[in-house]
């Protein structure tokens, strides 16, 4: 029997990570943990942990989004980044962001490798066009740390077109 790979998605908007969990319901290859607040979305990283949080963990990929009501280093990515940090045998999660909140000083953050180190930043109104083919890069490809230099690189050339 093979496991599926588990996404964790969380967002504090639940029709998001219901309708995230709908769209990675339909490929059946994954098995989602929907999370709608923070403290259940950092007990299940710290679920899937291995060697006592030294060793990079177990889940395939994150989706989550912005807290409008947190500053922007309280956010969610930047607390597991800090944990991830703390182990020189630890790498980064795989992210995706989906936000409405497409503040250029947010999401150049975000995906900056050295800090948020985000595999692609998504909208609410389209995800649904390019999950699955991103979960498939991220998941079955290893391809996140690719798919970060791209968004990142084709942020800043939007950035260089203003």
């Amino acid at each position: 029997m093979r496991f599926k790979p588990v996404i964790l998605i969380y967002d504090i908007d639940n029709r998001l990570v219901d309708d995230v969990a709908a769209e990675i319901g339909i490929t059946g290859k994954y098995t989602s943990i929907n999370t709608y607040n923070e403290a259940n979305a950092m007990d299940a990283v710290h679920q899937y942990d291995r060697g006592f949080g030294w060793l990079t963990n177990k889940l395939a990929c994150i989706i989550t989004g912005w807290n409008s009501h947190k500053k922007p280093r309280d956010q969610f990515l930047y607390r597991l980044r800090a944990i991830e940090r703390k182990s020189p045998l630890r790498d980064p999660s795989p992210v995706i962001i989906i936000s409405e909140d497409h503040r250029d000083d947010l999401k150049q953050r975000a995906l900056e490798p050295d800090d948020g180190h985000v595999a692609a930043y998504l909208h609410p109104d389209d995800f649904k066009k390019s999950l699955a083919e991103l979960l498939e890069q991220i998941v079955y490809r290893d391809n996140a740390e690719v798919l970060n230099k791209q968004a990142l690189s084709s942020f800043l050339a939007e950035k260089d077109q203003e």
